[in-house]
């Protein structure tokens, strides 16, 4: 999506946080996609506590508030209020794809095809991907790099966003969380949340086997092809996931296992994979739990998990109509799940030869370079699984 990068606005986030429930929230039946109709179940009372202070200064433009609005099960409710900068200076993105085969100068993936699992953007993962039919390497060693923003590249390419800080994001989070009947599925790039460095948090990125790979930073974030930086991944604890797979990569990000990595747009927080140097046991199928933390006392919350992405496949509680907008950029692109690059690649069924594989030679199938490369503006295909 071209478009002029005009004045340079404030970016705003606008969200309501509030993990501060003192619940354990369970449910015995099966996550359901995001978008169906949900019941609300009873909300539990929050814990005081200063949480415009748990964000980071730098991520804000101005002073938390509440406001008003209403959850998806109808309720009326209140909302902290947010604001941040789409491209926020509390993190350093980049780098992202390589220019060569053999630069170390690059980001990191999850693949999802034949041999599926995180990979560093180096020689060994192109030269995988060659054996499976795709050529996102010439004969030169370079690496065909190509901006989701513009035309559709013609062949198999790393996607590299270009930044833009010019525009504001709105975003609302319930400050008592209410509990729905049944989980709701964060899939394929669904909004999950907002960081505590300012950063919006989405589920796992769109799927490689297109044949455009939407590069990460080594600390699981990119920039959308409108231009906002968001995390794939729970940034406080990526590096455990880097180290465990091999993977040659350093995330800049200070890191720890048990730190508060956000909220989750139902209001519960999101900690790291630990809690208390141990990984919980107790956990339920969203990964979620009640037990004592630092900042909020006894609540139910999530944790990132040792799998990559470590994201909460679900949550439990509703989240405000509305939940992350933004009022002064028409153009920008803001999915909530089913987003292009499910198990079966792009609409339609995946790459000719089997899911995750392309016959030696033979070109992107019609239409699923620019599917993937627009993953971020479009809705409507099949979930993301990782095996």
């Amino acid at each position: 999506m071209d478009r002029a990068r005009g004045n340079r606005w404030t970016a705003v986030v606008v969200i309501s946080v509030a993990g501060l429930v003192a619940a354990a929230c369970t449910s015995d039946s099966g996550t359901k996609k995001e978008g169906a109709g949900t019941t609300s179940s009873s909300s539990a009372v929050a814990v005081a506590s200063d949480v415009p202070s748990l964000f980071a200064t730098d991520a804000l433009t101005e002073a938390i508030s509440t406001v008003d609005c209403t959850l998806e099960n109808g309720s009326e409710s209140t909302c902290y209020s947010i604001t941040v900068h789409s491209d926020p200076t509390t993190v350093e993105p980049g780098p992202f794809c390589p220019t060569t085969i053999d630069s170390d100068d690059s980001g990191i993936f999850t693949w999802d095809g034949d041999a599926p699992g995180l990979y560093a953007l180096n020689r060994p993962f192109w030269e995988l991907l060659a054996s499976q039919g795709y050529a996102f390497a010439n004969d030169d060693g370079t690496i065909n790099v190509a901006d989701p923003a513009g035309a559709a590249p013609s062949g198999d390419a790393c996607l590299q966003a270009t930044a833009d800080d010019s525009y504001t994001l709105t975003a609302l989070v319930p400050v008592t969380p209410e509990v729905l009947d049944t989980p709701t599925e964060l899939d394929t790039v669904a909004q999950v949340g907002i960081a505590l460095d300012g950063v919006t948090v989405f589920g796992d990125a769109p799927s490689g086997t297109s044949g455009a790979i939407p590069a990460l930073d080594p600390c699981g974030g990119h920039h959308d092809p409108s231009g906002y930086y968001h995390w794939h991944f729970g940034s406080v604890s990526i590096q455990t996931n880097l180290d465990a797979t091999g993977v040659a990569r350093t995330c800049s990000e200070t890191q720890d296992a048990g730190a508060l990595f956000g909220f989750a747009y139902d209001g519960y927080a999101i900690y790291g994979p630990e809690d208390d140097g141990t990984t919980p046991t107790d956990l339920d199928e969203c990964n979620g739990h009640t037990s004592d933390t630092a900042e909020l006392g006894s609540v139910y919350h999530y944790h990132l998990s040792f799998e990559s992405p470590n994201l909460p496949p679900c949550r439990v509680g509703a989240t405000a109509d509305g939940k992350l907008t933004s009022a002064d950029n028409p153009d920008v692109s803001l999915p909530d799940g089913g987003g292009p690059g499910g198990a079966g690649g792009a609409p339609g069924g995946g790459p000719p030869g089997g899911a995750g594989r392309r016959p030696p030679g033979a070109p992107p199938p019609p239409g699923q370079v620019q599917a993937a490369s627009h993953a971020h503006a479009h809705n409507g295909s099949k979930p993301h699984t990782h095996a």
